[in-house]
Formats: structure tokens, C-alpha cells, sequence
């Protein structure tokens, strides 16, 4: 069974690459998963991403958030918004991408 997520803000705006997309961030402590939930574009859009085919394991209360492709600019607005605070920067992948950890400011 999956726990409650916990809303970490219920008007956000998050600016991805290409847009920018409002609704509510909820986090899911199980998961260590971050989304945005909005109507207007399809329902939920994940924030965070799981790492650990790299090895990497989110500490608790943290989530990794990818920056590259449409993630491009999704944690520094994050951050920017006082959500989220980015404790760790990782290069992952063949293409060393960048991934930073972030800690869920509640």
C-alpha cells in the first residue's frame, strides 16, 4: 500500500525546458518521488527520477531531480520557489548529465 503524499505547495508554478506548468507538488515519502498534479496538461508530471541504476539512493526526505532534456531548469525552479533545497549535484549516464539531490523543504 502506497502512503498519502504530503502537498509541498498547492499553487506552484515549475518551469521545465520548453513551458511552464502550475498546480499542486506533492511528495511521496515511500517513492521518494516528487509530482506535479494539473488538469491542463494530462494530470501528473513526475519531478524526480529514480537513480539507482547508477547506484544512488536518495537519503530520506531528499529526491534526485534530473537536468537535462524536458528537466532542464525543473529544480532550479524548484529551488527558486523555496520547495526544494539542492544539497548534491551528480553527472549520471553515458553523457554525465547532471542530477542534483534535493531535499523537500515541508
Amino acid at each position: 500500500m502506497t502512503a498519502q503524499p504530503i502537498s509541498v505547495e498547492k499553487n506552484a508554478s515549475v518551469d521545465f525546458s520548453a513551458c511552464t506548468i502550475k498546480g499542486e507538488v506533492l511528495y511521496f515519502a515511500d517513492k521518494s518521488a516528487l509530482v506535479l498534479m494539473n488538469d491542463e496538461h494530462g494530470g501528473m508530471e513526475r519531478l524526480s527520477v529514480n537513480l539507482e541504476a547508477y547506484g544512488l539512493q536518495p537519503k530520506p526526505g531528499h529526491v534526485f531531480i534530473k537536468d537535462w532534456s524536458e528537466g532542464a531548469g525543473v529544480a532550479a525552479s524548484l529551488a527558486d520557489a523555496g520547495l526544494v533545497e539542492l544539497v548534491e549535484k551528480y553527472a549520471v549516464g553515458q553523457f554525465a548529465s547532471t542530477a542534483y539531490e534535493a531535499r523537500i523543504i515541508l
